[in-house]
């Protein structure tokens, strides 16, 4: 080999031996730390399509699981609204097994704010998934973990309120409080109680930020009547129920 191939040699021997080590070192960080997968992902930039709109924020009650369509309560209330020309559209920005803290993420996202800027209406269904540890409560139950759920999670409630109200200060804004799908466990009316201070403490925060409450609490009596076969989320007729209790809350507030 002639000499002055040999310094191109060593030089491509070294790169190639780097690309190797490189990518057997990322292989072994992706199997024993694999990445994070995101609940929410930012959205792209897009202009705003200017008029009415009606936006429901939250987790699988706003999404509508256990409904038979998967539609819940927001396309009952959304179409209500655009039949009587309150709005002219309506959008569904929930998240299955979304968290208060998934909720604080999405609404940093830019579209989210623009989105939220322009809505004449906001309703909101957060906070199961923190209270009730997505049914994991039940296994290991205990009121004193109960209550420091909800003293953790109302100030993070409370963010929430603050910083939709900030995006739109002119909004009809709703929180649909929480019922009790645990009635007929062994500490049903233990977790009534933690519900309902629950609730009592998002009206509050509701009277602080101008944010209406909807009360779903007692449209839940008989888990086997007013829950879906997972003993959760509400069946059509407790979804029918909800969209007349927000429709009405929307009725009593909206300016049109």
């Amino acid at each position: 080999m002639k000499k002055w191939m040999w310094p191109l040699f060593l030089s491509v021997s070294i790169a190639l031996t780097a690309l190797f080590g490189y990518g057997f070192i990322s292989a072994y960080m992706d199997v024993t730390n694999p990445p994070r997968t995101k609940v929410l992902t930012k959205t792209e930039e897009a202009p705003i399509t200017p008029g009415d709109t009606y936006i429901a924020l939250g987790d699988s009650l706003t999404r509508g699981v256990g409904s038979s369509k998967g539609e819940g309560f927001v396309a009952l209330v959304g179409n209500t609204l655009k039949e009587n020309n309150t709005v002219e559209r309506f959008q569904n920005l929930g998240i299955r097994g979304a968290r208060i803290e998934d909720l604080l993420a999405q609404l940093e996202q830019k579209e989210v704010k623009r989105t939220l800027k322009e809505a004449k209406i906001i309703s909101i269904t957060i906070g199961g998934n923190n209270l009730f540890n997505r049914g994991e409560v039940l296994n290991n139950y205990s009121e004193e973990m109960a209550l420091g759920i909800l003293k953790t999670e109302i100030p993070n409630l409370e963010k929430a309120y603050k910083i939709i109200r900030e995006i739109n200060p002119d909004a009809v804004i709703l929180y649909t409080g929480l019922y009790n799908p645990f009635k007929q466990s062994p500490n049903g009316d233990s977790f009534d109680s933690i519900i309902q201070k629950w609730n009592e403490s998002t009206r509050t925060l509701g009277l602080k930020y101008n944010v209406q409450i909807v009360d779903t609490f007692n449209l839940v009596k008989d888990a086997k009547r007013d829950l879906s076969s997972d003993q959760f989320h509400p069946n059509d007729s407790t979804y029918k129920q909800m969209a007349d209790s927000v429709a009405l809350v929307i009725e009593k507030n909206i300016i049109k």
